[in-house]
């Protein structure tokens, strides 16, 4: 689910950005990328993605790797662009053990 992480009436898709992570829940997901907060706004376990306004935003992001049952914490500090959608990914260590960053890949 997508929260909508910004004051005022609902923008069109073309004046927001939006952000999307993991499902939190990914049974045997190796890695998985969950974004935790933006902003000061925390994100409910039920969101998985935020539209917010355009400009400079802080992304709180969890890395969570299944086989080590370790967690990787990153602040992103980004300028996000309205009518752009970006995804969370993990780079990842050797085999999958450990969360070495997160990137933002833009997808549209």
């Amino acid at each position: 689910m997508t929260l909508r992480a910004y004051d005022g009436p609902r923008q069109s898709k073309n004046e927001v950005a939006h952000v999307s992570g993991d499902l939190r829940f990914r049974a045997g997901a190796p890695v998985s990328v969950l974004l935790r907060k933006v902003d000061d706004r925390d994100l409910d376990p039920r969101y998985n993605a935020v539209d917010v306004l355009p400009g400079k935003h802080t992304l709180l992001v969890d890395c969570q790797v299944a086989e080590t049952h370790s967690v990787a914490r990153f602040p992103l500090e980004m300028y996000l662009e309205p009518g752009t959608s970006y995804a969370l990914e993990a780079e990842t260590g050797p085999g999958n053990r450990s969360c070495e960053n997160v990137r933002v890949r833009v997808l549209d």
